[in-house]
């Protein structure tokens, strides 16, 4: 110990002494982490022609799904993240794309979320024989973040949970091998996967995109016909769901993130209508890793997996969106895969 501190005294004294200051580089922000940080959408990829004007809450056919779906009597309105107040307030429908009520973004420094999608992305891209991540590719479009990586493309959060959720459904249900194969999703957002699937498998014969909130419904229409997605994807109202969609005509149903922002009430209904339409396969992945839990109006949390039980599902898989448990600890990804099989 004594020649230890005999050889300290003779070290410069800057590297004797702690820094009382951190490094420049560490804590000062460049304009474009200031923008990064504090902006909700990043508008550096023009708009459309016409989407400044279209994309409009004085839109005719927005304020009529609102009026519409304000006159529904049913159990999927009770509403509680998603409350008009909410909606108003958090959804720029120009950017949809961006952070909001739909989806969120990291929040970190724009390096660090670089690091961390292209981390995600190689997880990715090691597990993808179809190279989706490249055919579906990413254009930043509506306010996307989005990172560019030399010899490996694009990323954007929309992009890579898109081709992971499609990689678990082709691993389950061998999507590709099949002839044909249909899908009912329920709280579709703005069309994310309705899009993304469309691309991905040339034997999708229906993507049938359903919410409760009449400005998903607004934007999953605009989207998917933007993106030249329709057919097969296509969008049904709230007031013609019942009507329209028929028992034995889709092969899945997908929640992904909705349930778990719905009441308990809301819950049951939808459970009850997928009972009712005999759907072969549900997948669904809950905001919570291991636990099936809805979002009431006065903030508490209720288990709905006996609502689940109860239309005639049973568990057949359950695995973390991410498999490495390093990749998982550093995306701060605890997310799971549910699908269940109809008894």
């Amino acid at each position: 110990m004594r020649r230890t501190a005999r050889r300290l005294r003779h070290l410069p004294r800057r590297l004797v002494e702690r820094p009382r200051e951190a490094h420049p580089d560490l804590v000062q922000l460049t304009p474009e982490d200031r923008r990064y940080l504090t902006s909700l959408y990043d508008d550096s990829v023009p708009l459309p022609r016409g989407a400044e004007e279209e994309l409009s809450s004085t839109n005719p056919r927005l304020r009529e799904l609102r009026e519409r779906y304000a006159r529904l009597d049913i159990p999927a309105l009770a509403a509680s993240r998603w409350s008009s107040d909410a909606v108003e307030s958090f959804l720029d429908l120009r950017y949809f794309r961006g952070e909001t009520l739909i989806t969120w973004h990291y929040r970190e420094l724009p390096r660090i979320s670089a690091l961390k999608f292209f981390v995600f992305g190689r997880y990715i891209e090691e597990r993808d024989p179809r190279r989706l991540l490249a055919r579906l590719g990413e254009d930043g479009a509506f306010g996307c973040w989005t990172f560019s990586y030399p010899g490996h493309g694009i990323f954007s959060r929309d992009l890579l949970e898109s081709v992971n959720e499609i990689m678990f459904l082709e691993r389950e249900l061998h999507i590709s091998q099949r002839e044909r194969f249909s899908v009912l999703d329920i709280g579709a957002g703005y069309g994310r996967l309705a899009h993304r699937m469309a691309g991905a498998f040339p034997q999708l014969s229906d993507y049938c995109c359903v919410d409760a909130i009449p400005e998903s419904t607004f934007l999953s229409d605009y989207y998917l016909a933007f993106r030249g997605s329709v057919p097969p994807a296509r969008v049904v109202a709230l007031d013609t769901f019942q009507a329209e969609l028929d028992p034995q005509a889709f092969d899945l149903a997908i929640n992904i993130h909705s349930f778990s922002e719905c009441t308990h009430e809301a819950v049951e209904w939808w459970m009850g209508e997928i009972e009712r339409l005999c759907i072969p396969y549900l997948l669904i992945v809950p905001n919570d890793p291991t636990e099936l839990l809805t979002l009431e109006s006065d903030g508490t949390r209720r288990d709905f997996a006996q609502l689940v039980e109860r239309a005639g599902y049973r568990l057949v898989r359950r695995e973390p969106v991410i498999d490495d448990p390093a990749v998982r600890e550093l995306l701060r990804l605890d997310d799971h895969y549910y699908l269940f099989e109809l008894n």
